[in-house]
């Protein structure tokens, strides 16, 4: 079931800075020798991706592993400053609906070379960034970088860089900082949950110079990211798989910390509780029976519009929940269907089985009185033989039934 779960990526909507982040261990799906890379070669497509494991250690790749490699089809993702627009899961060559909001001025302006200025400063900054993570971007380095004539309106690299730093696509994640944060903080915020996405939104709120409080219930941090340890074995309980790297913030993040990242093995077995490879055909079975579930709800919302109970909004697993119940339902049904059945061929065997027993007594007393009367070794007068000749018959009768 490698290919159970994808990610896709709108490169048009650039407020989901994190909404790529690391899988929680649903890429432990196995039983598929085809490739699951389908590498997107436009900014605008969309985008299922190999998925990588974390690992802090270094590991020598097998040969069996180096084969696999040689075996994918993945492409080559985009470079340059295609490749940064496109990591930053923005369009290359067009201004997102936020973008054209925050600059109403380019956006407006028909000109060709206002727009194509605004794409080019944008796309430079990008490539900056992710060129250099682990250190903060700031315009007054980044402008010698912008190449003429695209750097002679200061104002607007300076509102570019805001824009990008404001909206988390540069200076996020863990760096070190060129400029020091102010000391009188912008306001106070509290972020309940110290889970990725709270953590996120504390470290990015911090650098934009406010003063951040964590509140979390449990005594350690990382929400469902979890590593459970006991004596010398390891194991992650959710979130070692990342799913993707074009276009995923987590990328950045494993360089910024020294993270390193190995691909996954594309035949990935199953294991039972009892130790046993699950069969390729089982594991094929479920994914087909899983995505058949997927796509009746799809057909429910998109098609039925059935996306709203008693006015309240259906999340996909409230959608799952219903069309699995409804399944369900009908197995039951079919089931129950069954039993009926069993039940009425349960009775006609009774039936049967009666009349066996009532015939099979009848033949037992019909044998018995042939024998009486055959015992009888004298002579027998025409009365005689004609009682022998009919319980013969009869016991012939009730013997053909």
């Amino acid at each position: 079931m490698s290919r159970r779960k994808k990610s896709k990526i709108d490169a048009g909507d650039m407020e989901d800075n994190f909404a790529m982040a690391v899988d929680d261990g649903d890429a432990s799906d196995g039983g598929s020798d085809k490739a699951k890379v389908e590498k997107q070669i436009s900014p605008g497509s969309t985008q299922a991706s190999t998925d990588y494991i974390i690992i802090s250690n270094n590991v020598t790749p097998t040969k069996e592993k180096e084969e696999e490699g040689e075996q994918d089809s993945e492409q080559d993702d985009p470079t340059g400053l295609e490749g940064a627009a496109f990591q930053s899961r923005l369009p290359f060559d067009k201004m997102t609906a936020t973008e054209a909001s925050c600059f109403p001025d380019i956006s407006n302006d028909m000109s060709t070379p206002s727009l194509k200025e605004f794409l080019h400063i944008r796309n430079r900054l990008l490539q900056l960034w992710l060129e250099s993570p682990k250190e903060q971007l700031l315009v007054e380095a980044a402008l010698p970088q912008v190449e003429p004539p695209y750097n002679s309106d200061v104002a607007l690299v300076t509102r570019i860089h805001s824009y990008l730093e404001r909206h988390g696509l540069i200076n996020f994640g863990i760096f070190k900082r060129l400029k020091p944060l102010p000391i009188k903080k912008q306001g106070r915020v509290i972020v309940i949950g110290a889970g990725i996405a709270g953590l996120a939104a504390a470290q990015q709120m911090q650098q934009f110079g406010m003063d951040v409080v964590v509140l979390e219930a449990r005594d350690r941090v990382g929400g469902r990211i979890a590593t459970f340890r006991k004596s010398n074995y390891i194991a992650d309980l959710g979130a070692m798989v990342v799913t993707g790297l074009g276009g995923n913030p987590v990328n950045v993040l494993s360089k910024q910390i020294n993270m390193e990242l190995h691909k996954i093995r594309q035949k990935c077995p199953l294991y039972d509780s009892s130790g046993k490879t699950v069969p390729k055909e089982k594991d094929e079975m479920v994914e087909r029976e899983f995505n058949r579930l997927l796509e009746a709800t799809s057909y429910l919302s998109h098609m039925l519009d059935f996306n709203y109970s008693g006015g309240k909004p259906v999340s996909l697993g409230q959608a799952l929940e219903w069309v699995i119940k409804l399944q369900e339902k009908n197995v039951k049904e079919k089931q129950m269907a069954h039993y009926k059945s069993v039940i009425n061929l349960q009775e006609r065997l009774k039936t049967n089985q009666n009349k066996m027993i009532a015939l099979k007594d009848t033949i037992a007393e019909l044998s018995k009185q042939y024998k009486s009367v055959q015992e009888n070794k004298g002579t027998r007068n025409i009365a005689q033989e004609f009682s022998v000749r009919y319980k013969l018959r009869d016991l012939h009768n009730a013997c053909k039934v």
